[in-house]
């Protein structure tokens, strides 16, 4: 199935001078992003959501890219926000949130709010992908629930069925690259001193819960809150508690204005 082009879209929309960079998850797409960078945008915060390398399009083309090219893509994501805002904000849903984990732990942003960031993935089986390297280039991603590539992500809060673009098969030497990162950024976490929000969503069967324990106790930030998600999945975003994600992602924003007054 072919993705709707507003699904796997970057976006922008300008506000005030601090800036929320928006990292959607491995083998996604911004769509996981979307409703949160337009709920910040409608509360003065300038937003981007950039799009990865190999993502949003096909499989294919994201068995090209390892996460060199997605920690290009973050890097460039804070030098645009970096343009027009004083200070810039790293947001990020499941390997977006390692990322901005990684950015962190190189002094390149100012805060973070990590979402189901992975320390540890919950299916196993992925712990040991390279060993059918020889055989297979992709795998059926793990715990998937769908059989095509654009989901309807249900919310109890509303109406609404908002669309989630992602891939149904993962190449494994992407995962094999991500696999790498994670005891990379796991390494390296004490090096991250600024402010964080980190959340973990109770049903996550992506993301071992353990993992937002394990950012919490080894990194160094001067200040740093972790909230547990009672009703969500994997994608805390576009959950049944998407609006109250807003609230405290807009929350933490203030707080850090508020405690960060720009000279």
């Amino acid at each position: 199935m072919k993705p709707k082009k507003r699904l796997v879209e970057p976006f922008y929309f300008p506000g005030n001078s601090l800036g929320c960079l928006l990292i959607h998850g491995f083998s996604g797409s911004p769509s996981e992003m979307r409703y949160l960078g337009e709920q910040l945008s409608g509360l003065g915060w300038t937003v981007l959501g950039i799009r990865l390398a190999g993502h949003g399009s096909t499989p294919e083309q994201m068995a090209k890219t390892r996460w060199e090219d997605w920690v290009r893509d973050a890097e460039a994501g804070v030098k645009e926000l970096r343009k027009s805002c004083s200070r810039v904000i790293g947001i990020g849903l499941s390997m977006g949130g390692l990322l901005v984990l990684h950015l962190a732990t190189l002094d390149l942003i100012d805060g973070i709010v990590s979402m189901n960031s992975p320390m540890l993935l919950a299916d196993r089986r992925t712990r040991y992908v390279r060993l059918i390297r020889p055989f297979r280039k992709f795998v059926a991603k793990p715990n998937s629930r769908t059989n095509g590539q654009i989901v309807p992500e249900e919310s109890k809060s509303t109406q609404q069925k908002p669309e989630r673009f992602v891939y149904d098969k993962i190449p494994v030497d992407s995962l094999i690259s991500l696999n790498k990162a994670i005891g990379k950024v796991r390494r390296e976490l004490k090096r991250i001193k600024c402010p964080a929000l980190l959340m973990q969503s109770r049903k996550d069967f992506t993301v071992d819960p353990i993992s937002v324990q394990l950012i919490s106790k080894n990194i160094n930030a001067r200040k740093s809150e972790v909230l547990f998600w009672e009703h969500s999945g994997h994608i805390l975003t576009l959950g049944p508690e998407r609006d109250e994600v807003v609230r405290k992602v807009d929350g933490f924003l203030q707080e850090f204005n508020n405690f960060n007054p720009e000279i």
